[in-house]
């Protein structure tokens, strides 16, 4: 999985991959400029060297149009992906996190994880209380729309208008949310009926370790 773009490297990723796709070979910077309507080739490049470092293109030596989509089947041809929004941020360890939109930040997902639903977003995990099911801070965490879930499913509940994600247990007159680690601090949460689950778990994006930067000019931006 790549690392994510912000909203700036996803609408420049969105013109490369439409072109590629489309005329079926990479731009020229010239062409890019262009599009962009950035004042300098240097902006682009700037912008290329840092999809190259997050995992979306390769830049091949020596060739006059030497960019390629970096998600290729194994005949070499565009990986069908979608871009999914990280919309929130969820509390793993209890509800003091608020859902908060941020659409400044995107993922580029196979769309063969997502097994045909259209309804998914991101969220960032804050806390470990989720960590013995691969759950750790600062991971992506995909999320399918649904209100719909089943005993043992790991959910988005919304408490309060608070988020928070747990593995779902549903029994008579009361619904737990359990988290799922070995440390004891971390303690369920009962409920009644008076929540609402926003989500099912669709799978879980380490955090990526290294943050990469762009250096790009403030007018440029």
């Amino acid at each position: 999985m790549n690392l994510p773009l912000t909203k700036k490297q996803e609408s420049v990723y969105g013109v490369l991959k439409a072109y590629i796709l489309a005329d079926g070979r990479a731009p020229t910077l010239e062409q890019l400029r262009g599009t962009l309507g950035c004042k300098s080739l240097r902006t682009v490049v700037q912008y290329l060297d840092v999809l190259e470092r997050k995992g979306y293109i390769v830049r091949r030596r020596h060739a006059q149009r030497n960019i390629e989509l970096r998600l290729a089947d194994s005949e070499g041809m565009p990986t069908q992906t979608v871009t999914v929004p990280v919309v929130a941020n969820v509390g793993c360890d209890d509800l003091s996190v608020f859902a908060a939109e941020q659409q400044d930040e995107f993922l580029e997902v196979d769309k063969e994880l997502l097994n045909g639903g259209d309804e998914i977003v991101a969220v960032r995990a804050i806390g470990n209380s989720m960590n013995d099911a691969g759950i750790n801070t600062g991971d992506y965490v995909l999320i399918r729309f649904t209100e719909h879930a089943e005993n043992g499913d790991r959910v988005a509940a919304i408490v309060n208008d608070m988020v928070t994600v747990k593995r779902l247990e549903r029994r008579v007159g009361m619904t737990i949310l359990w988290p799922e680690s070995k440390d004891p601090k971390f303690k369920p949460i009962i409920l009644r009926e008076d929540f609402k689950i926003a989500g099912k778990v669709l799978c879980v994006i380490p955090a990526p370790q290294i943050e990469i930067t762009e250096v790009v000019p403030l007018d440029e931006y």
